[in-house]
């Protein structure tokens, strides 16, 4: 089983059970996004018996509209990693403003689709929520791209799963959740899709209980309250006071009654029907105005970087082909042949149509502009034709971008 080929560029993110890593693929010049189990989880433990399997079933298959897991491995101090696709994107909530319809119907329609894929394979995910959910930049916008399925259970075996465990994110689970997550299906899936729709449509969740117990007597009890989504003037500005601020959506209102319905049989039957019921019903309510195509963030405008090593020699890449890492091993696409550098010892990347520099966790550490850069921290270069300095221990490298 391999060890972890990737360096770590900077966090994404930490729970309890493991963290997740931006990270960087020096040999095929890509960005990767790399999760670890914590070491001091016992193999035999539930937490590690479904990461692996997840790492296992995962890995090498291709699910619309689902990030892909390349492979998985244990590093030399004993974790468990798996490495997935970089999408390059936003969080729905940057994106998806309260009122429209047309970009929710878009995001239920796509990951809609991944997750009747799923189903019909037997997987359900148990933890949908908006940060599960990335919107990817598309030639016409963004496509929705679910991006963990760090709790995914496989209906056909569950030995994982002891009966009366809980999993999920309290604000997103459905009452059967709540009761037994060990016998869960697809409409649980469904019911956590339909409390995004509802937050993002209304700019806040239906439910708001600030103790699990709250949430639990809400999500079991509790009718599914009006959307109340702010009516807009022409200017922009949100009326303010009266029953007049709020749009009347009747049909969205029966369609979340539906969609969010306690008892799992009496939901839509598929991801497929809830989206199209969600069109029909958003349509109705003059709530489905469709948006002109516009790119999440502007690319680069000179994506060509030059490098310069030490004032002397120089050389042009391509940003949009891959980062580059800077070392003095030959995979580097900047070797530089000095003994006290480490193997790979910085890294310059693109990511949301900005430019970074990042120290890999060098063993004798980088400066930016003369400043110390901490590992884990990237900073930002200027891509307007202004040179920076790029110190590693004691050689300079010189980063201008140029018009490409």
């Amino acid at each position: 089983m391999p060890a972890c080929p990737y360096r770590k560029i900077r966090s994404l993110g930490e729970g309890s059970v493991g963290d997740v890593q931006l990270c960087v693929d020096v040999a095929e010049r890509r960005l990767l996004v790399v999760k670890w189990l914590r070491a001091e989880l016992n193999e035999g433990s539930q937490a590690a018996i479904r990461f692996r399997r997840e790492a296992e079933r995962m890995a090498g298959a291709h699910f619309s509209g689902v990030i892909k897991v390349e492979e998985w491995g244990v590093d030399d101090y004993g974790r468990t990693w798996m490495a997935m696709e970089f999408v390059d994107g936003l969080s729905p909530a940057d994106v998806i403003g309260p009122g429209d319809g047309w970009s929710v119907h878009r995001l239920l329609k796509g990951v809609g689709d991944g997750l009747d894929e799923l189903h019909g394979l037997g997987i359900v995910h148990r933890d949908l929520k908006p940060e599960n959910v990335l919107l990817r930049a598309s030639v016409d916008g963004w496509d929705p791209v679910i991006i963990d399925l760090g709790i995914a259970k496989w209906l056909a075996q569950d030995t994982a799963t002891a009966t009366g465990s809980v999993f999920g994110t309290p604000y997103y689970m459905s009452p059967e959740q709540f009761r037994d997550s060990k016998h869960v299906g697809p409409a649980t899936d469904r019911y956590a899709l339909a409390v995004i729709a509802f937050e993002l449509l209304a700019g806040r969740r239906p439910f708001e209980g600030r103790t699990i117990p709250d949430l639990l007597r809400q999500h079991l009890e509790c009718e599914i309250p009006g959307l109340q989504i702010p009516r807009r003037l022409h200017t922009g500005v949100l009326h303010q006071e009266g029953s007049a601020s709020w749009m009347l959506t009747p049909n969205l209102d029966a369609f979340m009654q539906r969609a969010m319905a306690k008892e799992p049989r009496l939901r839509y039957h598929s991801s497929l029907e809830m989206a199209t019921a969600f069109e029909r019903a958003a349509k109705t309510d003059q709530l489905y105005e469709p948006a002109e195509s516009m790119p999440l963030f502007e690319p680069l405008r000179r994506p060509v970087a030059e490098v310069t090593i030490g004032g002397e020699r120089s050389q042009r890449f391509d940003m949009r082909h891959g980062p580059l890492v800077l070392g003095r091993h030959e995979s580097c696409q900047v070797v530089l042949a000095a003994p006290r550098l480490s193997r790979l010892h910085a890294a310059i990347y693109v990511h949301r149509g900005r430019l970074w520099a990042a120290d890999l966790n060098s063993q004798n550490g980088s400066l930016f502009q003369g400043r110390p850069l901490n590992p884990g921290m990237p900073v930002a270069v200027p891509t307007d034709g202004r040179p920076v300095v790029f110190t590693l221990y004691n050689r300079d490298v010189t980063i201008r971008m140029l018009e490409g």
